[in-house]
């Protein structure tokens, strides 16, 4: 299983790497690809990778679904049973779904709600500065705290009570599996359809409270208090629930559908590379996400950790509280940033590569490898993440959906690759979405074009180390960056050493410390809560469609994918220069976009 964050530049779509046979490793959750044989991968370029499976991986769905009402039954058989004082508090493992992650989860235990602490029952990552000494893994927004229910295991029926308040920050989110739906595959915790949402302005608070992220509230207001209600059913969630519809994932109310067991598909049955073969079955997971907590407000945002009660139809209340003490240490591990010489951007990240939009994390991770073969193979990428995902553009929903398994719902993610020769400065030139601005406690949240938008760097290493990789080098969000009056900005990235005199806010220049590491990749989040943070240019999946994936039968690179303004987000879309440090300095003591020199 992943751990919180979003892992949208794991493999940045047409990344220029060049992995040699039988040797590529990425790291989310200990992720691997190795050791395939001719029999077991198709040869392409010169990598050898794993043969798309059919979708679906079962003859008759009726008999998942049957067997996913046994695990239910037996489950919720066992729930009663220690309620009546008659079996163990501890979950045995006959009754543990085969495919989880025992490493990683190793039990589950029966708690009364007068026994539940929310400590215990969440998996923290909180926001924090980049430090090179100790950079976080596993691809995080710096800026965001991530809280997670890493195991969420209840019979068909249940009730999920979140009982919180909402926090002093920019941005936040409840997500959760969704319901079970044999096609709707959930591998190994990352990969597969994303969470039902329910975001921030939708909850109505308890009575007398108030919802601080609703224009016109108090965002001070002491009284704060919600109450979200999930309902674990079996059914397609596309159909179950409306507010997981496309563009904009919003519906009004507190309650919203959700999922406890769920079916890994085809790569859970059979070890292979990074196939785990463990078992087809994996439980759900909730994630709490707070983006851009108030500065005076520590990085949980000035609240307590909400509190989670299931409930059984017959109105008894318990919870299952998991063992992820593996998971946590391996969640909040750090490794010093990577000491690498400088070097120029290959060819494919040169002066002509624009943006691509993820459409699924494994989609990008896997795109980006087969675009970087001879044959780029798209058939081959649409394939693979039909056959192991249950995604793709020819899906019915919600498999033909943007978001994917752990991604936040309401970002829309642009990706790019960049490396650093010495004495050279990186420069993006462009317009920021309006936002609004929170973090020093601001009384009321404004109406903007985007809710949040942030660009964060990652090392490209894939080689992980007990399942470290992805390293934020870099990070810097909305009002972080200088902007002039309309908007447009001059960011220049650079190591310390090759800083540009002029590259200072005097000049109306942002800085970015590049960091020691020189090849990186890009992450965009633009974050967006329609109506009141949306305008035309937001890259929704209605504006900005399948059409942006190269893998795509419908691919236009005239939307995103060149280096220019002159796309379909026009100036919003950054647009990437290469200079020496010296070139820079020679635009004077105040740069403007048109002063820096396309990239040729």
């Amino acid at each position: 299983m992943d751990i919180p964050t979003d892992l949208a530049s794991l493999a940045e779509s047409q990344s220029g790497l060049l992995f040699p046979r039988r040797t590529l490793l990425f790291g989310a959750g200990a992720l691997a690809l190795g050791g395939w044989s001719a029999a077991q991968a198709n040869p392409i370029g010169d990598l050898l990778l794993p043969t798309p499976p059919a979708f679906p991986c079962f003859r008759d769905r009726r008999e998942v679904i049957a067997e996913a009402r046994g695990i239910s039954d037996r489950l919720e058989s066992h729930i009663k049973a220690w309620m009546d004082g008659n079996a163990p508090a501890r979950l045995p493992a006959k009754l543990i779904p085969k495919g989880v992650d025992l490493n990683d989860f190793t039990s589950m235990t029966l708690v009364k709600p007068e026994e539940i602490k929310p400590e215990q029952q969440w998996g923290i990552r909180e926001a924090r500065l980049i430090d090179f000494k100790g950079l976080l893994g596993q691809y995080p927004d710096p800026h965001c705290t991530y809280l997670l229910i890493p195991v969420v295991f209840a019979p068909f029926g249940t009730k999920v009570t979140i009982e919180g308040q909402f926090p002093h920050c920019r941005f936040f989110d409840i997500q959760a599996t969704p319901p079970f739906h044999p096609e709707a595959y959930h591998f190994a915790g990352w990969a597969g359809v994303g969470e039902v949402p329910i975001v921030d302005v939708d909850i109505e608070p308890l009575p007398g409270h108030t919802n601080p992220f609703r224009p016109g509230q108090r965002r001070d207001a002491a009284e704060r208090s919600y109450r979200v209600t999930l309902d674990l059913a079996i059914g397609n969630p596309a159909e179950l629930d409306p507010a997981f519809r496309p563009p904009f994932y919003r519906a009004q109310g507190n309650r919203r559908v959700a999922g406890g067991i769920l079916y890994q598909g085809p790569w859970g049955m059979v070890k292979k590379g990074v196939a785990h073969g463990r078992g087809p079955w994996t439980v759900g997971n909730v994630w709490i996400r707070y983006y851009a907590p108030d500065n005076a407000r520590g990085p949980l945002a000035g609240v307590p950790l909400p509190k989670v009660t299931y409930e059984l139809p017959d109105g008894r209340r318990f919870y299952v509280q998991s063992d992820f003490s593996n998971f946590a240490r391996r969640m909040n591990r750090t490794e010093p940033a990577r000491q690498t010489a400088p070097e120029e951007p290959p060819g494919v990240w040169g002066p002509t590569k624009g943006w691509d939009k993820m459409w699924g994390i494994f989609r990008a991770i896997f795109g980006g490898i087969a675009s970087n073969t001879r044959l780029a193979d798209k058939d081959w990428a649409r394939r693979l993440d039909k056959g192991v995902c249950g995604r793709g553009e020819d899906m019915p929903p919600p498999g033909n959906y943007e978001p994917s398994a752990t991604t936040c719902t309401y970002i829309n993610y642009l990706l790019r690759g960049m490396a650093l020769g010495k004495g050279m400065v990186c420069v993006l030139t462009g317009r920021l979405p309006t936002t609004p601005r929170t973090r020093n406690g601001e009384s009321l949240v404004e109406r903007a074009q985007a809710r949040y938008w942030s660009l964060t760097g990652y090392d490209m290493s894939l080689v992980a180390k007990d399942g470290y990789a992805g390293a934020a080098v870099h990070s810097i969000m909305d009002d972080e960056i200088v902007v002039d009056s309309q908007q447009r900005y001059v960011m220049v990235f650079s190591r310390a050493e090759d800083r540009p005199a002029n590259a200072a806010p005097a000049a109306g220049v942002t800085w970015v410390n590049w960091g020691p590491t020189s090849k990186q990749s890009w992450t965009l989040r633009w974050l967006s809560v329609a109506p009141d943070w949306v305008f035309s240019k937001t890259p929704h999946e209605k504006n900005l469609g399948w059409e942006t994936d190269w893998a795509s039968v419908r691919y236009d690179p005239s939307l995103i994918a060149r280096n220019s303004h002159g796309g379909w987000l026009g100036e919003f879309l950054p647009q990437v220069h290469y200079l020496s440090k010296e070139d820079f300095e020679r635009l004077g003591d105040r740069v403007t976009p048109a002063k820096v020199p396309v990239w040729r």
